[in-house]
């Protein structure tokens, strides 16, 4: 079954709908507290991706076990849990037919982003098996932390670059659009600051990528909108 540009951007849309849905239940959800005196401007998930060495473990977990480690622990078990089986497949599956979407703009840039795509999403769940391994024993400079970085670097790098891949393609329809490009290199030049220094710009990783994810999304209901009306 080949699948069309108009359907994949209905399954891009739907899946970019779904995705909001999930960040608005979060937005209900209480802050989380940790246990070593972590920036309250810095979210504790992406700061516990960021994560370098034992002494940035601390700054989340404290430096030794209490009842707020256990807290902390469990409430990370929960969010990558969910990482797992809901947010990945769903961003994945996104950006994926986004890119299947736009294939007629320009074919191998779109497949380019496809395939970058599939590699974030895989970088991801190992990211997600560093980080359950990381917060047994966060203590501990143990191998789950040692290839952490690798993979968190290749799943935003990843992220960023499919943003600036995608953003250049809707800005080839000239007029206006320029400032699409200019807003996704925006945020590729903001994740990669976030990963040369995560300490400094870590906490800015996830709005870099979400720049793209909002055009993409307008860009794909815009499409679906204008196919339903000709």
């Amino acid at each position: 079954m080949t699948i069309t540009t108009k359907l994949a951007t209905r399954i891009s849309l739907i899946a970019a709908l779904l995705l909001i849905a999930i960040v608005a239940y979060n937005l209900t959800q209480p802050a989380m507290t940790t246990c070593g005196g972590l920036d309250p401007a810095y979210q504790p998930i992406i700061a516990f991706e960021l994560a370098r060495s034992v002494p940035d473990l601390h700054t989340i977990f404290g430096d030794a076990p209490s009842a707020c480690r256990e807290a902390v622990t469990a409430r990370f078990a929960f969010i990558n849990t969910a990482d797992n089986y809901l947010f990945i497949p769903l961003y994945g599956i996104f950006l994926f037919f986004f890119f299947l979407g736009i294939r007629d703009r320009d074919q191998k840039l779109a497949r380019a982003g496809a395939i970058i795509v599939l590699a974030a999403c895989l970088a991801d769940y190992v990211e997600n098996t560093c980080l359950f391994g990381i917060a047994a024993n966060p203590d501990v400079h143990g191998s789950s932390l040692s290839l952490l970085p690798w993979a968190t670097g290749v799943k935003w790098m990843g992220l960023a670059v499919a943003g600036a891949i995608g953003g250049y393609i809707l800005s080839r329809a000239g007029g206006w659009r320029w400032l699409i490009a200019a807003l996704c290199f925006v945020g590729f030049a903001t994740v990669i600051l976030a990963m040369v220094d995560p300490h400094t710009y870590g906490r800015y990783a996830s709005n870099g990528v979400t720049i793209s994810w909002i055009i993409f999304l307008i860009a794909d209901a815009v499409f679906v909108v204008r196919r339903s009306m000709a």
